[in-house]
């Protein structure tokens, strides 16, 4: 019952023909004038006024309005769907670089009530906000000196998630080329929105600025949201010129500080709602047709009526 409950028809309006079928019966068993012939004396011939009973059988109905019928729910394309295909053009392409310096094995940040590493508390907070986007491809670049590919952008959030807890901190914070490498990771030939998001917890002590790099990104129309974490906070002053928050600026993006868990999970929340999109998407789903099984039958009905009409009956007593 399930299955046909869920039977779907692509035109609709077709079935709106099933009603002129019972005016159609009712113009077929219609009284109808019977032939005639004069003779000087009716006896013996009442019969002559009495239709055939094979002429009112309902088989008529079933040679002819029931195949009507089926053809008419064939053409109304009945269909059952059978789930959805992937659509690519949902979601966003987003690369995270995470500070994984040896800082980040400071334990001056809380989880469940436990003392934790800075890298625990970021690890635990960048798994959820990944398993919470499963349309968007997401890609990890980890840091220290220099930069390297934890993660390709990709829908296999576990994979990636697991490449990042295996991955061992370094010394130095290359800042700007890990921001530059995240850019490069993202597909300039895709139409998605395109987001990095930065995590560090100290000053770029290797290359360059982020800002010194940041016109690549502006280039490739890419956002980036940069977080500065760590038990002391910034004052505003120091905030407003502070080079990840004008590097974030420039390219439409935002800087936030977070001193500990709680507050880097609200960050985390707060980027996912700023980079929900509303799409209206195409849905693509799989169907499976069922259209020729009324044809079929209303055809092979209409095929048996017509050989009995017209070929079996005519010979027939």
């Amino acid at each position: 019952m399930s299955g046909l409950a869920s039977i779907e028809f692509l035109h609709p309006w077709v079935l709106l023909g099933l009603l002129l079928l019972p005016a159609l019966a009712w113009y077929q068993r219609r009284t109808r004038a019977v032939p005639s012939l004069a003779v000087p004396s009716l006896l013996g011939r009442g019969h002559l006024g009495q239709i055939p009973a094979r002429d009112r059988s309902v088989t008529r109905a079933l040679w002819t309005l029931l195949p009507l019928a089926l053809l008419l729910v064939g053409l109304a394309r009945p269909r059952i769907p059978r789930g959805d295909l992937p659509d690519p053009s949902k979601g966003i392409d987003i690369m995270l670089a995470l500070d994984f310096s040896r800082s980040m094995a400071e334990t001056d940040f809380r989880l469940e009530r436990k003392r934790v590493t800075r890298r625990a508390a970021l690890e635990y907070v960048t798994e959820k906000f990944i398993l919470g986007r499963p349309n968007d491809r997401i890609g990890i670049v980890c840091f220290a000196r220099n930069p390297f590919l934890v993660s390709p952008l990709t829908l296999d959030h576990r994979w990636a998630i697991e490449s990042m807890r295996q991955t061992d901190l370094a010394t130095g914070t290359g800042i700007g080329w890990a921001v530059m490498a995240a850019g490069n990771f993202l597909r300039k030939d895709s139409d998605r929105s395109k987001v990095v998001i930065l995590v560090t917890d100290g000053d770029n002590s290797s290359g360059p600025r982020a800002s010194e790099i940041i016109g690549q990104l502006v280039r490739d129309k890419v956002k980036l949201y940069s977080v500065l974490i760590g038990p002391e906070m910034v004052t505003p002053s120091v905030a407003a010129t502070h080079d990840l928050n004008r590097a974030a600026r420039i390219t439409g993006g935002q800087f936030f500080q977070a001193n500990d868990t709680r507050a880097l999970q609200g960050i985390y929340n707060l980027i996912d709602q700023l980079e929900k999109r509303d799409l209206i998407q195409k849905r693509f789903v799989l169907w499976q047709e069922l259209f020729p099984w009324p044809v079929a039958l209303g055809s092979a009905l209409w095929l048996v009526g017509w050989v009995w009409n017209s070929l079996l009956r005519s010979r027939l007593p």
